[in-house]
């Protein structure tokens, strides 16, 4: 039962065609919880609990074994760790349902793993990679309605069939017959937020105004050519000589924004002195020559603190003090100057030490495949004013953050520009999947997307989550496309996760319900 759920989530997961079994992949596990739960074996619940926690190590495991490309260390912490999560929102629900009873039990199964979801999302340890609604990524035509619910919508509408689908073969492998009502509601689940989606689809119109972009693809190997160190390093200059053959070949009078991938400049630009550095003035020149145009490129900057730590990552040098590193955006607008936004959804391990207090003694002896101590990040979503539009610079793993993608569109983006560097995990679904989930920006926030990656996936994607254009992986190429830059905000990017709030808040109280129940019998 442990390896069907697993094989069934890998084959229902982008890019895999069969995303229909995420309604049934849940049932394995389920059925795992009540055959142990009925068991008058010795420790029934810790087999039961290890059983789950291997359908779900295999599950992550399948989906998102090509991590391990970029770090090993890392990926071994994301599967261990990811999967004893999901294991203990079961083991929640075993609680609950041994206390208050199945039904109940069912219900609060759903509030516990939209809350696990939604803390997910928002603390130290965030790994949303396998959030259930983002497996709907490859077909946002039935998920329309995420411009409401974000992509929890859809785990809501997942586990909801899954515990439709698990009653139903428990009273069949019972013997009982199953209720045509039963069978009907199941039906009602599965076809009534299908038949809304495609309404939506259908009679959707994109709104906004027509904005000419051109995003790059520069395909660097960053394992040998990208930074200083490597084998076949290709000089900084050389790197930007290639980002604006490539950009020119595109470009027209009427080009309004160009994209350059994450980290293109590894300079480790000074924010205090950035038109210091011979890479910037050869940018700046290149703006010149296209004063209509706006820039935004992923660069590695740092500020300098000096005596005294302005922040948990900061980091001490005698010659300079305490400063930070930074995974950085950088815009060049109309007026040509130089303008910041730090990364700051970092990836746990690689990127940032997750409670540092705790774990940043452990985190530094072991090689997660990242820069020691940190980069640094803000707290506030910089929205970049071009000559007459407002872009959201999305960088690497902030794109699979709806609520937080959101939060650059209430501040005035009207498009989402995603910048990326996907060689790291090579020719795997890793890149594939990273470009599908951004679909489900688009519609959560009813913006367009530009994609520029150093290599993996670049392209349009328009207000519906449709793939305008796109590249391949492993090409250097540039694409240019015109889409909607729209200024109306959908319910989700006012709201943000409110359906993960209510979740959480829930499975507290039933949680605390099911402790005090037990202390009343």
């Amino acid at each position: 039962m442990a390896a069907l759920s697993a094989v069934l989530f890998w084959l229902a997961w982008p890019t895999h065609p069969l995303t229909p079994l995420l309604f049934v992949f849940f049932v394995p596990v389920l059925a795992i919880e009540d055959h142990y739960a009925e068991s008058d074996t010795k420790r029934a619940g810790l087999k039961s609990f290890l059983w789950i926690y291997l359908a779900f190590l295999l599950g992550n495991l399948l989906t998102t074994w090509w991590v391990a490309y970029a770090t090993l260390g890392g990926a071994i912490a994301m599967l261990i760790f990811n999967s004893l999560f999901m294991a203990l929102v079961v083991q929640c629900y075993r609680f609950t349902k041994k206390r208050l009873g199945e039904k109940q039990g069912l219900i609060a199964l759903v509030f516990y793993w939209l809350g696990f979801e939604y803390l997910h999302l928002n603390w130290e340890l965030s790994w949303p990679w396998l959030t259930l609604g983002n497996g709907f990524a490859m077909h946002p035509a039935w998920v329309q309605w995420y411009e409401y619910t974000g992509a929890l919508g859809g785990s809501l509408w997942i586990l909801l069939i899954n515990i439709f689908v698990y009653r139903m073969y428990k009273r069949r492998r019972d013997g009982s017959a199953i209720p045509r009502q039963t069978m009907l509601a199941c039906a009602l689940l599965v076809l009534a937020p299908l038949g809304l989606s495609f309404t939506m689809y259908l009679g959707y119109q994109e709104k906004g105004e027509p904005v000419n972009t051109v995003v790059i693809q520069p395909n660097i190997d960053p394992y040998t050519e990208k930074f200083v160190g490597t084998e076949k390093f290709i000089p900084f200059k050389e790197q930007i000589r290639r980002f604006i053959k490539l950009s020119e070949e595109k470009m027209t009078d009427s080009t309004l924004f160009v994209l350059w991938p994450e980290t293109a400049i590894d300079k480790g630009i000074n924010e205090s002195q950035p038109l210091a550095y011979s890479e910037i003035q050869q940018i700046l020149a290149f703006k010149r020559r296209h004063p209509n145009m706006s820039l935004l490129t992923g660069v590695t900057s740092h500020i300098i603190y000096g005596k005294k730590p302005k922040s948990t990552t900061s980091r001490f040098q005698k010659k300079v003090g305490y400063y930070d590193v930074f995974n950085t955006g950088l815009f060049i607008g109309p007026d040509e100057k130089p303008i910041f936004y730090h990364k700051s959804k970092l990836v746990p391990g690689a990127e940032s030490v997750p409670f540092p207090k705790v774990l940043g003694w452990i985190l530094k002896s072991i090689d997660l495949g990242g820069t020691l101590g940190g980069y640094g990040k803000q707290d506030e979503r910089t929205v970049f004013e071009g000559a007459q539009f407002g872009i959201a610079p999305s960088i690497c793993y902030e794109s699979i953050y709806g609520d937080f993608t959101g939060r650059f569109v209430d501040n005035g983006a009207q498009m989402i520009c995603i910048i990326t560097n996907d060689a790291w995990w090579r020719n795997t679904d890793g890149h594939r999947q990273h470009f599908q989930y951004a679909r489900l920006r688009a519609v959560e926030t009813r913006r367009p997307v530009a994609r520029s990656a150093n290599t993996g996936i670049s392209g349009f994607i328009d207000q519906r989550g449709d793939v305008l254009q796109r590249s391949e992986f492993w090409t250097q190429t540039s694409m240019a496309g015109t889409v909607m830059a729209s200024s109306e905000k959908t319910y989700y990017v006012k709201h943000g996760d409110i359906l993960g709030r209510i979740a959480a808040g829930f499975a507290l109280l039933m949680l605390l319900f099911a402790f005090v129940r037990k202390k009343t019998l």
